[in-house]
Protein backbone atom coordinates (compact mmCIF):
# COMPACT_ATOMS: atom_id res chain seq x y z
CA UNK A 1 0.00 0.00 0.00
CA UNK A 2 1.43 3.82 -1.08
CA UNK A 3 -0.02 5.37 2.03
CA UNK A 4 0.46 9.39 2.79
CA UNK A 5 -0.89 10.26 5.88
CA UNK A 6 1.43 12.43 8.15
CA UNK A 7 1.35 15.94 9.52
CA UNK A 8 3.69 17.97 7.61
CA UNK A 9 4.72 21.98 7.53
CA UNK A 10 5.06 24.14 4.62
CA UNK A 11 8.30 22.77 3.15
CA UNK A 12 6.22 19.28 2.50
CA UNK A 13 3.27 20.80 1.16
CA UNK A 14 3.40 20.05 -2.48
CA UNK A 15 2.62 16.12 -2.95
CA UNK A 16 2.14 14.32 -5.87
CA UNK A 17 -1.84 13.78 -6.63
CA UNK A 18 -1.94 12.05 -9.77
CA UNK A 19 -4.05 9.04 -9.63
CA UNK A 20 -4.38 9.73 -5.64
CA UNK A 21 -7.49 10.16 -3.87
CA UNK A 22 -7.95 11.34 -0.12
CA UNK A 23 -8.19 14.73 1.93
CA UNK A 24 -6.20 17.91 3.36
CA UNK A 25 -7.28 19.23 6.64
CA UNK A 26 -5.37 22.21 7.36
CA UNK A 27 -4.66 22.70 10.93
CA UNK A 28 -2.05 25.36 11.93
CA UNK A 29 -1.67 28.63 9.61
CA UNK A 30 -3.04 29.57 6.51
CA UNK A 31 -2.28 28.89 2.75
CA UNK A 32 -3.33 30.64 -0.87
CA UNK A 33 -4.05 27.31 -2.99
CA UNK A 34 -4.82 26.79 -7.30
CA UNK A 35 -7.19 24.56 -7.73
CA UNK A 36 -8.77 23.95 -11.02
CA UNK A 37 -8.00 27.84 -11.97
CA UNK A 38 -9.40 29.14 -9.12
CA UNK A 39 -8.01 30.81 -5.63
CA UNK A 40 -8.91 29.27 -2.65
CA UNK A 41 -7.60 30.14 1.13
CA UNK A 42 -6.93 27.76 3.82
CA UNK A 43 -6.98 28.14 7.54
CA UNK A 44 -7.67 25.74 10.02
CA UNK A 45 -10.49 23.70 9.58
CA UNK A 46 -10.65 24.00 5.60
CA UNK A 47 -10.85 20.32 4.20
CA UNK A 48 -9.98 19.79 0.32
CA UNK A 49 -10.96 16.64 -1.18
CA UNK A 50 -8.69 15.25 -3.45
CA UNK A 51 -9.61 12.98 -6.85
CA UNK A 52 -8.36 12.04 -9.96
CA UNK A 53 -10.44 15.13 -11.32
CA UNK A 54 -8.95 18.19 -9.04
CA UNK A 55 -5.92 19.69 -9.97
CA UNK A 56 -3.74 21.84 -7.42
CA UNK A 57 -1.07 23.42 -9.61
CA UNK A 58 0.35 26.73 -7.09
CA UNK A 59 0.22 27.08 -3.98
CA UNK A 60 1.92 29.91 -1.20
CA UNK A 61 1.66 29.20 2.67
CA UNK A 62 2.67 30.89 5.91
CA UNK A 63 5.68 30.11 7.70
CA UNK A 64 3.66 28.02 10.80
CA UNK A 65 1.45 26.20 7.78
CA UNK A 66 0.38 22.45 8.59
CA UNK A 67 -1.79 19.69 8.16
CA UNK A 68 -2.75 16.13 7.78
CA UNK A 69 -3.30 14.07 4.49
CA UNK A 70 -5.32 11.03 4.16
CA UNK A 71 -4.46 9.87 0.91
CA UNK A 72 -3.82 6.92 -0.77
CA UNK A 73 -4.10 5.05 -4.90
CA UNK A 74 -7.30 5.69 -6.16
CA UNK A 75 -8.26 1.90 -6.30
CA UNK A 76 -8.37 2.04 -2.24
CA UNK A 77 -11.14 4.20 -2.65
CA UNK A 78 -12.48 3.09 -5.34
CA UNK A 79 -15.19 0.33 -3.70
CA UNK A 80 -16.43 2.87 -1.43
CA UNK A 81 -17.55 6.01 -3.83
CA UNK A 82 -18.46 3.49 -6.35
CA UNK A 83 -20.72 2.37 -3.91
CA UNK A 84 -22.32 5.91 -4.30
CA UNK A 85 -24.45 6.14 -7.40
CA UNK A 86 -24.46 9.67 -7.65
CA UNK A 87 -20.99 11.06 -5.89
CA UNK A 88 -19.30 12.62 -8.99
CA UNK A 89 -22.65 14.11 -10.48
CA UNK A 90 -24.55 15.54 -7.38
CA UNK A 91 -20.93 16.43 -5.34
CA UNK A 92 -19.30 17.96 -7.41
CA UNK A 93 -16.33 18.41 -5.88
CA UNK A 94 -13.94 19.18 -9.48
CA UNK A 95 -16.28 22.90 -8.32
CA UNK A 96 -16.04 23.02 -5.12
CA UNK A 97 -13.22 21.30 -3.35
CA UNK A 98 -13.01 22.56 -0.27
CA UNK A 99 -15.23 22.54 2.75
CA UNK A 100 -15.36 24.33 6.06
CA UNK A 101 -15.50 22.13 9.02
CA UNK A 102 -16.75 22.46 12.13
CA UNK A 103 -13.98 21.91 15.33
CA UNK A 104 -16.31 18.75 16.23
CA UNK A 105 -15.74 17.72 12.63
CA UNK A 106 -12.01 18.39 12.22
CA UNK A 107 -11.34 16.76 15.61
CA UNK A 108 -12.80 13.41 14.13
CA UNK A 109 -10.57 13.72 11.29
CA UNK A 110 -7.69 13.70 13.62
CA UNK A 111 -8.71 11.07 15.48
CA UNK A 112 -8.78 8.61 12.21
CA UNK A 113 -5.27 10.17 11.77
CA UNK A 114 -4.60 8.74 15.35
CA UNK A 115 -6.12 5.76 14.49
CA UNK A 116 -4.19 5.19 11.45
CA UNK A 117 -0.54 6.11 13.46
CA UNK A 118 -1.11 3.60 15.97
CA UNK A 119 -1.97 0.90 13.82
CA UNK A 120 1.06 1.30 11.67
CA UNK A 121 3.05 1.31 14.85
CA UNK A 122 1.36 -2.20 15.82
CA UNK A 123 2.56 -2.95 11.29
CA UNK A 124 5.66 -1.99 11.97
CA UNK A 125 6.16 -4.78 14.97
CA UNK A 126 5.23 -7.62 13.18
CA UNK A 127 4.53 -9.53 9.11
CA UNK A 128 2.90 -11.92 7.81
CA UNK A 129 -0.39 -12.68 7.77
CA UNK A 130 -0.93 -9.95 11.25
CA UNK A 131 0.87 -7.20 8.97
CA UNK A 132 -1.66 -8.12 6.56
CA UNK A 133 -4.55 -7.70 8.72
CA UNK A 134 -3.56 -4.70 10.19
CA UNK A 135 -3.30 -3.41 6.35
CA UNK A 136 -6.39 -4.03 5.68
CA UNK A 137 -7.29 -2.38 8.79
CA UNK A 138 -5.80 0.69 8.10
CA UNK A 139 -7.71 1.05 4.28
CA UNK A 140 -10.83 0.37 6.42
CA UNK A 141 -10.07 3.42 8.46
CA UNK A 142 -9.28 5.48 5.55
CA UNK A 143 -12.48 4.57 3.73
CA UNK A 144 -15.06 5.24 6.63
CA UNK A 145 -12.94 8.49 6.33
CA UNK A 146 -14.01 9.44 3.43
CA UNK A 147 -17.31 8.11 3.47
CA UNK A 148 -18.14 10.52 6.10
CA UNK A 149 -16.40 13.37 4.76
CA UNK A 150 -18.85 12.98 1.74
CA UNK A 151 -21.26 13.19 4.59
CA UNK A 152 -19.98 16.30 6.24
CA UNK A 153 -19.70 17.61 2.43
CA UNK A 154 -23.51 17.40 1.93
CA UNK A 155 -23.95 18.29 5.17
CA UNK A 156 -21.83 21.66 5.26
CA UNK A 157 -22.34 22.94 1.46
CA UNK A 158 -26.14 22.21 1.30
CA UNK A 159 -25.42 21.14 -2.08
CA UNK A 160 -28.38 21.39 -4.23
CA UNK A 161 -29.43 20.58 -7.83
CA UNK A 162 -27.22 23.62 -9.84
CA UNK A 163 -27.05 24.40 -13.44
CA UNK A 164 -23.59 23.19 -14.73
CA UNK A 165 -22.01 24.20 -18.28
CA UNK A 166 -23.32 21.08 -20.98
CA UNK A 167 -19.86 20.06 -21.76
CA UNK A 168 -19.13 19.34 -18.08
CA UNK A 169 -21.86 17.36 -17.59
CA UNK A 170 -21.12 15.57 -20.88
CA UNK A 171 -17.70 14.63 -19.18
CA UNK A 172 -19.37 13.56 -15.78
CA UNK A 173 -21.06 11.72 -17.52
CA UNK A 174 -18.89 9.75 -19.10
CA UNK A 175 -17.03 8.97 -15.84
CA UNK A 176 -20.15 8.25 -14.04
CA UNK A 177 -21.01 5.76 -16.75
CA UNK A 178 -17.29 4.48 -17.02
CA UNK A 179 -17.33 3.25 -13.66
CA UNK A 180 -20.19 1.46 -14.09
CA UNK A 181 -19.29 0.05 -17.47
CA UNK A 182 -15.75 -0.67 -17.68
CA UNK A 183 -15.60 -4.53 -17.12
CA UNK A 184 -17.73 -4.80 -20.47
CA UNK A 185 -17.40 -1.57 -22.43
CA UNK A 186 -13.53 0.03 -22.65
CA UNK A 187 -14.47 1.63 -26.47
CA UNK A 188 -14.32 4.76 -26.70
CA UNK A 189 -16.60 4.67 -29.59
CA UNK A 190 -19.21 3.38 -26.82
CA UNK A 191 -18.61 6.37 -24.85
CA UNK A 192 -18.69 9.07 -27.31
CA UNK A 193 -22.36 7.39 -29.11
CA UNK A 194 -23.80 7.93 -25.14
CA UNK A 195 -22.62 11.45 -25.53
CA UNK A 196 -24.01 11.88 -29.21
CA UNK A 197 -20.62 12.94 -30.01
CA UNK A 198 -17.87 11.60 -32.51
CA UNK A 199 -15.02 10.09 -31.04
CA UNK A 200 -13.21 12.93 -32.09
CA UNK A 201 -14.47 16.29 -30.77
CA UNK A 202 -15.83 13.95 -27.08
CA UNK A 203 -11.90 12.41 -27.13
CA UNK A 204 -10.77 16.89 -27.36
CA UNK A 205 -14.15 17.23 -24.81
CA UNK A 206 -12.93 14.91 -21.75
CA UNK A 207 -8.95 15.98 -22.18
CA UNK A 208 -9.79 19.46 -22.42
CA UNK A 209 -11.98 19.15 -18.75
CA UNK A 210 -10.12 16.58 -17.31
CA UNK A 211 -6.38 16.67 -18.46
CA UNK A 212 -6.58 12.60 -19.69
CA UNK A 213 -8.26 11.39 -23.01
CA UNK A 214 -10.87 9.13 -22.97
CA UNK A 215 -8.42 6.18 -23.32
CA UNK A 216 -6.26 7.22 -20.44
CA UNK A 217 -9.30 7.15 -18.21
CA UNK A 218 -10.66 4.08 -19.23
CA UNK A 219 -7.47 2.39 -18.59
CA UNK A 220 -6.59 4.13 -15.22
CA UNK A 221 -9.84 2.67 -14.16
CA UNK A 222 -9.23 -0.82 -15.31
CA UNK A 223 -6.16 -1.16 -14.19
CA UNK A 224 -6.64 0.28 -10.70
CA UNK A 225 -9.40 -2.60 -10.59
CA UNK A 226 -6.76 -4.84 -11.66
CA UNK A 227 -4.72 -3.93 -8.88
CA UNK A 228 -7.47 -3.27 -6.53
CA UNK A 229 -8.43 -7.53 -7.11
CA UNK A 230 -4.38 -8.57 -7.40
CA UNK A 231 -3.49 -7.19 -4.10
CA UNK A 232 -6.60 -7.26 -2.16
CA UNK A 233 -8.60 -10.74 -3.09
CA UNK A 234 -7.13 -14.35 -3.52
CA UNK A 235 -9.07 -14.70 -7.02
CA UNK A 236 -6.35 -16.30 -9.54
CA UNK A 237 -5.30 -14.20 -12.58
CA UNK A 238 -7.77 -16.57 -14.52
CA UNK A 239 -10.72 -15.20 -11.70
CA UNK A 240 -9.52 -11.55 -12.57
CA UNK A 241 -9.45 -11.87 -15.78
CA UNK A 242 -12.73 -12.85 -16.54
CA UNK A 243 -14.30 -10.60 -13.87
CA UNK A 244 -13.01 -8.21 -15.87
CA UNK A 245 -13.95 -9.58 -19.39
CA UNK A 246 -11.05 -9.80 -20.88
CA UNK A 247 -11.61 -12.60 -23.78
CA UNK A 248 -8.31 -14.69 -22.31
CA UNK A 249 -5.93 -14.72 -19.60
CA UNK A 250 -3.44 -14.10 -21.93
CA UNK A 251 -4.89 -10.91 -23.01
CA UNK A 252 -5.04 -9.47 -19.48
CA UNK A 253 -1.73 -10.37 -18.94
CA UNK A 254 -0.43 -8.38 -22.19
CA UNK A 255 -2.26 -5.45 -20.65
CA UNK A 256 -1.34 -5.25 -17.34
CA UNK A 257 1.95 -5.31 -18.50
CA UNK A 258 1.86 -3.42 -20.82
CA UNK A 259 0.64 -0.17 -18.52
CA UNK A 260 2.30 -1.39 -15.24
CA UNK A 261 5.94 -2.54 -16.91
CA UNK A 262 4.96 -6.34 -15.15
CA UNK A 263 2.92 -9.01 -15.67
CA UNK A 264 0.06 -9.57 -12.87
CA UNK A 265 1.84 -12.25 -10.68
CA UNK A 266 4.67 -10.37 -10.57
CA UNK A 267 2.52 -7.58 -9.21
CA UNK A 268 0.90 -9.50 -6.73
CA UNK A 269 4.26 -11.07 -5.67
CA UNK A 270 6.30 -8.00 -5.06
CA UNK A 271 2.97 -6.51 -3.35
CA UNK A 272 3.05 -9.45 -0.94
CA UNK A 273 6.79 -9.52 -0.47
CA UNK A 274 5.94 -5.95 0.80
CA UNK A 275 3.75 -6.43 3.18
CA UNK A 276 5.06 -9.78 4.46
CA UNK A 277 8.35 -8.40 4.89
CA UNK A 278 9.72 -8.39 8.55
CA UNK A 279 10.38 -4.58 9.89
Amino acid sequence: MNTNFSNFHFDDFFLEYKNKAGIFLCTKGTAEILINQKIYHLEPNILYVISPLITISKISQSEDFSGIHILDDQELFYSAIHNISDTILQLNLRASPCIQLKKSESQFLLNQYKRIESKKLQQEKVFGSESSLLSQLIQFIEQETLLEVISIYYRTKKVESQAIEKQESIVYDFIYSLHLNFKTERSVVFYAEKANLSRGHFSTLVRSKTGKTPSEWIIAITIAQAKNLLTRTSKSIKEISCELNFPEQFTFRKYFKQYVGIPPKQYRQMKSQKTSRPK
